[in-house]
């Protein structure tokens, strides 16, 4: 949860100079929710179990978004989209039957969750695709911060807080997550779901754990 928070405030000062056009409406409110429970979610995966599981858990998400994208927002898709939905939950159904066999089901079950509020964080940033693409990501980022900071902030308020404060280098460390792993390529996925429905967009991204 520290790193979720400092991957977040790092991300909130390269993103929120971008901002030009920041506008309101209700459903920022759940985009930003399932945003702050998909960053928990993911990293206590990678905590309890696997880094390689927690990441490929989470990226059922793209399987998600084709069903609710096409079935609910009647979302166009190709036969292609549906091969690479099967070939998803085969892979997710061996990490599931493997892991149960072990002391890391925990760890499966955050994974999945962060899967689908993974899948909820796209569909909300299609939904909103007419707002500014950096007024979403910063504000998603933002309203993670703050959740987080009670937590993240601690040491500097309790000496005998167990929360590590970083130090040294780890404040390089930190800045590079939150702007190379976290601000700047939110930003450019929320640009791509523009113009091409949310399970191309997923399915393109698969290509970061692979």
């Amino acid at each position: 949860l520290t790193l979720a928070f400092w991957r977040a405030a790092f991300a909130c000062v390269i993103l929120w100079p971008m901002v030009r056009r920041p506008q309101w409406s209700w459903k920022l409110i759940p985009m930003t929710i399932i945003f702050l429970v998909m960053n928990i979610t993911y990293l206590t995966a990678m905590v309890k179990g696997p880094a390689a599981n927690a990441i490929w858990l989470q990226n059922t998400g793209p399987m998600i978004v084709l069903l609710v994208g096409v079935l609910v927002f009647k979302e166009s898709s190709r036969g292609l989209d549906w091969v690479m939905a099967g070939l998803t939950s085969i892979g997710v159904g061996l990490i599931l039957y493997y892991e149960s066999q072990g002391a890391n089901f925990e760890a499966v079950l955050y994974g999945l969750a962060s899967g689908v509020t993974y899948a909820g964080v796209v569909l909300s940033l299609r939904l909103l695709r007419e707002f500014e693409s950096a007024w979403l990501i910063a504000l998603n980022h933002l309203v993670t911060a703050i959740a987080l900071a009670p937590l993240a902030l601690r040491p500097l308020f309790d000496g005998t807080s167990s929360v590590p404060w970083p130090e040294g280098r780890q404040w390089l460390m930190l800045a590079g997550f939150g702007i190379f792993q976290m601000g700047l390529p939110y930003f450019l996925f929320a640009n791509s779901l523009k113009k091409i429905p949310g399970h191309e967009a997923s399915g393109i991204g698969l290509v970061e754990p692979l």
